[in-house]
């Protein structure tokens, strides 16, 4: 028992600061539509250093339909990697974001561990809440409503009714 225990801690000791940063968000848009999004380094670019306020360049790989890797670089070297997985669901898409920082230094593990962890949590939910707005206002931009003339058919409206409006007109999608 007492060997167990120390094996755990001594585990513990040898990965604290090293596990990646995970946060996760369901976003209102088809989950092709996300993918296309995050598939473009310049959205990506705008994302990510929106939230962190860093000036990061990102290189994209598509590891699979539903997977992403970006890699993240600073001053030409590569300081992080970033796992989107993009899970399609009923109209809606859900969006986990992992990070997990390059250097495995025992100054960036204190520093993970004194609050830098907190701190890139808080950016991925900032991340993931920006793609959740431009999805949503991608969404508003592609629903039209429909004319007055297609709502009713020419055959079904009455000949002294006015044609009904689009603002009134029933949207079924």
């Amino acid at each position: 028992m007492t060997e167990l225990a120390l094996l755990a801690i001594f585990s513990r000791l040898m990965t604290w600061g090293l596990g990646p940063v995970i946060a996760t968000r369901t976003v209102a848009a088809d989950s092709d539509a996300v993918h296309d999004l995050l598939s473009d380094p310049a959205n990506q670019r705008r994302l990510l250093n929106a939230a962190a306020r860093l000036r990061a360049a990102v290189r994209v790989r598509v590891v699979t339909p539903r997977v992403l890797k970006t890699e993240l670089t600073l001053c030409g070297r590569t300081v992080a990697w970033a796992t989107w997985i993009v899970s399609a669901g009923r109209g809606t898409t859900e969006v986990d974001l992992l990070v997990q920082l390059q250097s495995r230094g025992l100054l960036a593990r204190t520093a993970m561990v004194l609050g830098g962890e907190r701190w890139i949590a808080r950016r991925l939910e900032a991340v993931l809440g920006r793609l959740a707005t431009l999805s949503a206002h991608a969404a508003e931009n592609v629903i039209e409503l429909p004319s007055a003339a297609s709502v009713l058919p020419r055959a079904g409206r009455r000949k002294n009714a006015p044609a009904p409006d689009a603002k009134h007109a029933a949207l079924h999608r």
